[in-house]
């Protein structure tokens, strides 16, 4: 009988009056779609459907007061059990969008997915809003559409950061090509919040709905946290009005489907030690809350500038945590080391030192003309061939003393044969 009832969209079951009914409508109920079923509860309001019509009693009032079978709030396997099979078939979909530009990340993370909160934090001054830039850009390139709130520096000044990033080379030096990059970079699914300095969490909220709706954002990027605490009117508690901006963030990112970058700054401690988890501003809502948190780790030199590295301190999606070097080029301002190239970056240097001392690059061009006289070296071994020439003639050395020795050889004849006659 079960199977000609699951071409219903909605299945009443009341089966009868006593527990045991009771069990059976509730096994049906599993069996079938829970989501359809409904359940007349046994009581002595509620007899059994024969003796309720054999009453005079309402059949229809009885039904619409039966109770669903399934609770919106709880779920069982069997609901679940296709979309599990379907992350295990598509793993690496499952795993979100892969970042071109920090594949060390990919190691960590394995992707960026929709619905999650990352918290992203690191010392003052070590480039966090640098890195964030970049880091959104690098998704944003692969369609990720991407929604800036931008609190502590103005939109101009993070547009121009970005598009340098985006062109790898300083366009300030490079102003012919500056249409071109501008076009290419406009053609992004890239926007901006108007915001600038403190503002309400509801505004924010509001624009971030309206967003989601109109433009289908799937990352939004907020920075930082800080903004919105010192407008926010909700406790004199400053931990308290954190933990429910974090909260409403939180909610954001899971009923949207939308992934939220939160920057928040660290507490105040010693510039040698470096940051945790428990560093994160606030009480432990926010890593709590978060599905990701990544901290940029800046070790400075006595000797000169230090290294930064990228931690990843929690992964709820894989678990993998550790960290990696990043590489800024100030030339570009990326933390991935990506440039235009080394010949582009010299030919950038010959023109700063243009400006600045004109009358250096004269020597400085002359410079490869030395390797001309290095050239004419091989030819002193022409000479040293003509050596052997000169020797020629002190080979006829011996034809010139051999008639001076002549002259000398007769001269003892006469003597020998002089004394040689005296016997």
């Amino acid at each position: 009988l079960l199977p000609y009832l699951e071409q219903f969209k909605r299945i009443p079951l009341w089966l009868g009056e006593d527990l045991r009914s009771w069990e059976a409508a509730k096994l049906f109920a599993r069996k079938l779609n829970p989501r359809s079923c409904s359940l007349v509860q046994p009581g002595d309001q509620q007899p059994g459907p024969l003796e309720a019509l054999n009453r005079g009693i309402s059949l229809a009032k009885v039904l619409h007061s039966a109770l669903p079978a399934s609770h919106k709030s709880i779920v069982s396997f069997r609901q679940l059990r296709d979309e599990v099979f379907s992350e295990l078939a598509n793993v690496e979909q499952v795993a979100g969008v892969k970042w071109t530009r920090f594949p060390d990340l990919n190691k960590f993370l394995k992707g960026h997915r929709k619905g999650e909160l990352t918290v992203f934090t690191g010392p003052t001054g070590s480039g966090k809003t640098t890195f964030i830039s970049e880091y959104a850009l690098d998704l944003c390139m692969q369609g990720v559409n991407t929604l800036w709130g931008s609190f502590e520096i103005s939109n101009v000044r993070l547009a121009k950061v970005m598009l340098t990033q985006f062109a790898t080379q300083r366009l300030e030096e490079e102003l012919d090509q500056y249409d071109e990059w501008a076009d290419r970079f406009e053609d992004l699914p890239l926007y901006f919040m108007t915001f600038h300095g403190q503002q309400s969490l509801k505004a924010v909220i509001d624009t971030m709905l309206h967003a989601v709706y109109m433009y289908d954002i799937v990352h939004v990027v907020i920075d930082n946290l800080q903004f919105m605490m010192g407008h926010e009117q909700l406790s004199a508690d400053r931990l308290a009005s954190q933990d429910y901006i974090v909260g409403a963030f939180r909610k954001f990112a899971t009923d949207n489907s939308c992934h939220v970058t939160l920057v928040i700054h660290p507490r105040k401690e010693d510039d040698e030690r470096e940051l945790q988890t428990a560093s994160i501003f606030g009480s432990a809502k926010a890593s709590q809350e978060a599905d990701n948190v990544l901290i940029l780790q800046d070790r400075k030199l006595r000797s000169g500038p230090g290294k930064r590295y990228l931690q990843v301190s929690k992964n709820r999606f894989d678990g993998d945590v550790g960290i990696f070097p990043l590489d800024f080029s100030k030339t570009s301002l990326t933390f991935s080391g990506l440039t235009k190239g080394k010949a582009k970056l010299k030919k950038v240097k010959v023109e700063k030192t243009e400006e600045l001392a004109p009358e250096e690059p004269a020597p400085k061009a002359a410079v490869p003309k030395e390797p001309a006289p290095k050239a004419a070296v091989p030819k002193e071994p022409a000479p040293k061939a003509a050596v052997p020439k000169a020797t020629a003639p002190k080979a006829k050395a011996p034809k010139v003393i051999a008639p001076k020795g002549s002259g000398f050889s007769k001269e003892p004849v006469p003597k020998g044969s002089g004394s040689s006659k005296d016997p």
